[in-house]
Order: structure tokens, then sequence, then C-alpha cells
């Protein structure tokens, strides 16, 4: 067997595999999380939330096992089938240009797998996410937010595609260290001003009102030395019932978010307890760490495409005789599958550890925040249905944040 024929066998392999362990996974973690209500998980739901939960658990588990079953059952035809390859040869026939062709290529896969997510997106908003509750999104705001994420992928992802290839075209084989560069500005620009670039155009961000909050937010912080650029309250609540803060930005240009939903059902002293938290995120250089770490997983992506991209088995694997930097580069993704998903869990552990060093920094500047941050996990928990009884396994491979009940256990 030729060795594009090879490299075919190991690309269905691998996303067979990926598919069936990620599906054993997800059924670990729906058997485990059908337990009887422990005296822990009561201080967070009554019998009848408990059990709300698990039925919440139940309809994402159903659906998102139909949905990676039907993506599987597309990738994999058109791996086999050639689809890809057809494609390029497609645009070959209409373009001269092999820049063009390749963000084309890049393009129509993007506008392919937006309009695709769509139906999947729509059932999980509009049926699941409304029976239990936590839909407050309309049809307009939903096809309105599509349209927009689909513009922003064109828009960002088509200019950076054709730079790396541009890159790749000159250097050949050492194109990776002048493209890590590139990415390594790219997502410190997008770390530093993406949430003031992107953000607004799907939330409303006003500047926290004056009063009791507010007071106790800017106290906070200048006791802990934080200086607080811009403190804002965002309009989740258009979209969601759901509870969350974010903080984001570097150096001297810093943003914290609260939620207005967070807002509504937290105390103030709650909300400066979740707000120490992310601060403590600053202060215990995570958000440095984690932007070297994943700075750290781009160079190895990128060494190892210089590394293997100019072989042309890999786009043959796919299908095409004519050897083409798009094809290549969606091979090597194929095959690169293991090496992301123990990048993935790397990631996944160190975040997680962050989360309790973040939870402790809350408990050792802020008064009582033993107390206040353990309750304002519960109503978190509460309020969004949380299962209490996730399986290690998925642990390790899905969150990011611990499980709540270890969190609260950790508190104590």
């Amino acid at each position: 067997m030729s060795t594009s024929n090879w490299l075919l066998l190991g690309i269905v392999l691998f996303v067979l595999v990926d598919f069936s362990s990620g599906m054993l996974i997800d059924y670990l973690n729906e058997r485990r999380k059908e337990q009887p209500l422990s005296p822990e998980g009561a201080q967070i739901f009554n019998p009848a939330e408990y059990a709300k939960s698990m039925a919440y658990g139940a309809a994402k588990y159903r659906f998102e096992m139909l949905t990676n079953l039907i993506s599987t059952v597309v990738i994999l035809c058109a791996i086999i089938l050639g689809w890809f390859a057809w494609l390029d040869a497609q645009l070959r026939d209409r373009l001269s240009n092999n820049l063009l062709i390749t963000v084309v290529f890049i393009g129509i896969l993007i506008v392919i797998s937006t309009i695709t997510n769509i139906p999947a997106g729509y059932y999980s908003t509009f049926v699941i996410e409304e029976k239990f509750g936590f839909n407050k999104s309309t049809k307009k705001l939903f096809f309105q937010d599509a349209a927009k994420q689909l513009l922003i992928s064109l828009a960002v992802g088509l200019p950076l595609i054709y730079a790396v290839a541009w890159i790749y075209q000159e250097l050949q084989n050492q194109f990776w260290f002048v493209a890590w560069i590139l990415f390594a500005a790219f997502s410190l620009f997008m770390f530093i001003f993406g949430t003031r670039i992107f953000l607004p155009m799907f939330n409303k961000l006003k500047p926290l009102p004056e009063g009791e909050l507010r007071t106790a937010v800017e106290d906070y912080c200048q006791t802990q030395g934080f200086p607080l650029s811009k403190l804002y309250e965002m309009d989740a609540s258009k979209r969601s019932t759901k509870l969350n803060a974010f903080f984001s930005g570097m150096g001297k240009v810093k943003i914290i978010g609260l939620y207005d939903t967070l807002i509504e059902k937290l105390t103030v002293e709650e909300t400066v307890a979740v707000l120490a938290h992310e601060v403590g995120h600053y202060k215990r250089k995570h958000v440095y760490t984690m932007f070297a770490f994943s700075n750290v997983q781009t160079l190895v992506i990128l060494s190892l495409m210089g590394w293997l991209l100019g072989n042309p088995n890999l786009s043959k694997a796919l299908g095409s005789d004519t050897p083409s930097f798009h094809l290549s580069m969606l091979a090597f993704f194929l095959l690169f599958t293991p090496v992301s998903t123990v990048l993935g869990l790397i990631n996944n552990s160190f975040s997680r550890h962050n989360e309790y060093q973040a939870d402790q920094y809350s408990i050792d500047t802020y008064p009582n925040a033993r107390v206040h941050l353990h309750s304002a996990l519960k109503k978190l928990s509460r309020e969004s249905l949380s299962n209490l009884n996730p399986h290690p396994v998925y642990v390790a491979v899905h969150y990011s944040h611990p499980p709540i009940l270890d969190r609260l256990a950790n508190l104590k």
C-alpha cells in the first residue's frame, strides 16, 4: 500500500477513535450523574431541582450524541469520497493564484461549517435551553449572531490564512518560526484588545452604575493595588438567564465584566468575592502563564507542520494529485488529533489548578470570602443546573474548572 493510502487509513482511524472515545466518555459521564442526591448536593439543589438538572444533562447528552454522529459521518464521507479534493480541483479550474485558491478554499469551508451548524444551534437554543428556562434570545437575535460570527471569522481568519500561506510559499519548511511570531503577535493583540473590539458587536457594555456594588468593587481593588481600567455591566440577560463574570486584558488595559444576571442574583458580598477570584487570576500570573502556554502549543503545532507539510502524500491522502498548502494543512490537523488531545488534557489540568488558586486568593484577600464565595458558587451551579457528579475522565477532557462539589469542599 502506498504512503498516501497509509496516511488516509491513519486519518480515518484517528477520526473514528476520536469519535468512539468521545462517545464512550460522554456515556460514562451520563451514567455517573444518575446518583442519589448527596448531603453536599442538597446544599445546592432540592430534590425537584436535582431531577431537573439530570433531565437537562440527559437532553444535552442525547442531542450531542446525534450531532457528533452526523458530523463524524460527514467528515468521513468528505475524506473517503474525496470531497475536499473535488473542491480543490474546482477552484483550480477557475483560479490560477495558489494563495487565492487557499483563501477561497478555507473561506468556503468556514461558510459551510457555519451554515450546517445553525440547525443544531437553533435546536439547542430554542428547544433545549427554552425547555429548561434558560433561553432569552429571539430568533432574530439568533440569526444576527450567526451572521456576525461568520463575518468576523472570514474577516479575521482569511487574512491570517493568507499571511501564513504566503510565508510558507516563500520559506517552505522553515516557515514555522516566522508564522509562530505572526500568531504570537496576533494572539497578544487579541488578548489585550479582543474584548473591546468584538464583544460590543454582540452585547452592550455599560459602566457599572454608582452605588453600593461599585463602591465595594472599587474599594476591594484599591486594597489589592489592582488598577481597574474599566468595570462594566453586560446585558447577558437578552440571551440567557445564566450567571457569569469575566476578566480580560493585560498590563494597563484590563476589563472586568459582570453579567447583569449575576448582579441580579448575587448579593454585593458574593459578587465581590467572585470578582476577587477574577483578580486572583491576574495576581497569581495565570493570565500570563496561560497565554505563554497557548503560544507554546502554537509553536509545537507549527514546528510539526513545518516538518510535514512539504510531503506531497498529505494532499494525496485526501484524493488530490496536486500538492497544496490547504489540503496538506487539513490532512495534518486530522492526523494531529492525538497530540491535540494530549495538549488539551494538559491545558485543562493547568486551568483547574489555577481555579483553586484563584479561589484561595479570594479567601485570603476579601473578608468572609470563604462564606460568600461558597454561597455564590452554589447559586451559580443552581442557576445553570450543573452536573454534580461528572465522571473523572470527562472532567479531565472537558473541564477547565473543577467540578462544583470539589470547589466547595476545597473552600471548606
